[in-house]
């Protein structure tokens, strides 16, 4: 029914997005990059899935990873930053995609 209604359960894994993301804005592959790579893995666990798309979800990924290993945040966020029209997001969604994880950012830093 869901589908009949417009639903898309097509949602793709946000995964390969995170890599090339982390590689465009120069997060080290050791710290950042695998941070990224793990936040990812454990977004799943919130409903950030259903509610936004693999290229928001990507970016806060990407985004949550620089700030929890202290990286600079010039190439993500910012005049340099991620074109958020590029991907067809804005920036609120990001954040709102952020929020929805900061639970699991406490366990990170343990």
């Amino acid at each position: 029914m869901l589908e009949a209604s417009g639903f898309d359960f097509r949602n793709r894994h946000p995964h390969e997005l995170v890599v090339k993301l982390a590689k465009a804005c120069g997060l080290q592959k050791d710290s950042s990059g695998k941070t990224a790579w793990d936040i990812s893995l454990d977004l799943y666990r919130t409903f950030a899935p259903l509610k936004q798309t693999t290229q928001t979800m990507a970016i806060a990924c990407v985004e949550l990873a620089a700030r929890l290993e202290g990286a600079d945040l010039s190439p993500i966020i910012g005049y340099k930053g991620i074109d958020y029209q590029r991907w067809t997001t804005t920036r609120a969604e990001v954040m709102g995609t952020s929020l929805l994880f900061s639970p699991y950012t406490f366990l990170l830093l343990l």
